[in-house]
Parts: structure tokens; sequence; C-alpha cells
């Protein structure tokens, strides 16, 4: 059975920027880059157990689309991966919020 993905307005501002950054050189790798980050969100419909944890941010996961990572938590209860941020990777992640 596969998860239902939510995606978070803090999530949906990160993409604004991350586009808006890219496009400034190249607006149509910007687009392409942001439908890569959208189909890996929604690829965790599908065991999105594999996501690694981040040890700053207890029951956070991620995976990588580098150079950001794609930042979510699970609900198993309601089958639900909400999807909390777009973060570059070398970004602090402490400064993360969630």
């Amino acid at each position: 059975m596969e998860y239902e993905v939510i995606i978070a307005r803090s999530a949906l501002r990160d993409l604004e920027q991350i586009r808006a950054y890219i496009a400034r050189d190249n607006p149509a790798a910007a687009q392409k880059f942001c439908l890569k980050l959208l189909d890996e969100a929604e690829s965790l419909r599908i065991f999105p157990e594999r996501g690694g944890f981040i040890a700053e941010r207890p029951g956070a996961r991620f995976v990588m689309v580098y150079p950001y990572l794609v930042v979510y938590r699970i609900t198993e209860e309601s089958r639900m991966v909400r999807i909390l941020r777009f973060w570059h990777g070398a970004r602090e992640r402490m400064r993360m919020r969630l």
C-alpha cells in the first residue's frame, strides 16, 4: 500500500527559492531541477523508509538530489509522508526549522 505525500509550505517556499536562484543563470535548468526534486519527493510514496536519518533532527529523514536533501517525516498511522524542506546539503542542519 502506498503512502500519501504532502508537501509543507516551508518546502514549497524552499523550492521557489531554489528555482529563482538557478533561474538567474538558466531558467530551463531551474525548471528541470525543481521537477527532479518534486519527482524524488513523490517517489517516497513507495518505500519511504529508504531515506537516511538526520541525527540533528530526530524523526526526520532525507533522500539526496545532489546537492539538496529532500527532508521528510513518516507518519505510519496515517501512511503519510510529509515533505518538510528542500535543504542544500552544505547548509548547517541545526539551523533547519522543521
